[in-house]
């Protein structure tokens, strides 16, 4: 064999093999959710309201879970009441101060108690309100905590849920990246639980190396997003 084709033949895989490497610049990506929540009882109370389970999905504003709230609801009632007898001395007080019947003291004092009732039936009215947790965004129940008829304390962990619209990719990436990426570029995820390549643009490119590991994290968002898409899923990511 001529010194030409014993070259060749040694250059040739080792130009496959450059080639292919140059073409596999890839990355693993974590879909994540922006907005993820577990849900902490406000109040001591009784679980009546358990409308949701894993899976159901729900908008902001809708209700998760519900509390037996008797009690507070009566407190709630007797602090107005006494508020609005409150407010009447106020009047009164006021009333006898122009024909001199009492002293300016004595209309202070009524203002005082006027003040302190209305502060009271705000807190009843706070009590009263936490007496539901409604959900802060749109999104899907991930696992409920607890069941109906069973007693919470307060700061007991009721629900976890997790937005399903706003979603975002988490892409570890080596760091010779930070010389091939640039906010607002497009790259292709390969998404393995669906089997489909769906875009990608660069929204964030981290300020900080790993040094163990020499990687960096990239966050991308979807440019189309798939219907089908959940928090959790991964896959390959090539810009």
């Amino acid at each position: 064999m001529s010194m030409f084709f014993r070259v060749f033949s040694i250059l040739l895989p080792l130009a496959f093999t450059s080639t292919a490497m140059a073409q596999d610049i890839s990355a693993r990506g974590l879909v994540k959710a922006k907005s993820r929540a577990v849900l902490a009882s406000e109040i001591g109370a009784v679980v009546n309201k358990t409308p949701l389970r894993s899976g159901d999905a729900f908008k902001k504003g809708d209700l998760l879970i519900g509390f037996d709230c008797r009690l507070l609801t009566n407190q709630k009632d007797k602090v107005a009441a006494q508020t609005t007898g409150a407010k009447a001395e106020l009047a009164n007080a006021r009333d006898l101060e122009k024909m001199r019947s009492i002293g300016k003291l004595d209309v202070t004092l009524a203002e005082a108690g006027y003040k302190t009732a209305q502060a009271e039936l705000r807190i009843a009215s706070l009590n009263v309100e936490r007496c539901s947790v409604k959900a802060p965004f749109d999104g899907t129940v991930v696992q409920l905590l607890v069941n109906e008829y069973e007693s919470v304390d307060l700061r007991s962990n009721l629900i976890e849920i997790v937005s399903s619209s706003a979603l975002e990719v988490e892409i570890i990436a080596p760091a010779d990246w930070l010389n091939r990426l640039t906010p607002g570029q497009q790259a292709v995820m390969n998404v393995d639980e669906l089997g489909t390549a769906t875009p990608l643009e660069i929204i964030a490119i981290g300020g900080a190396v790993d040094p163990v590991s020499q990687t960096v994290l990239i966050r991308a968002r979807f440019t189309n997003k798939p219907t089908d898409i959940l928090p959790g899923m991964s896959g390959v990511v090539r810009p």
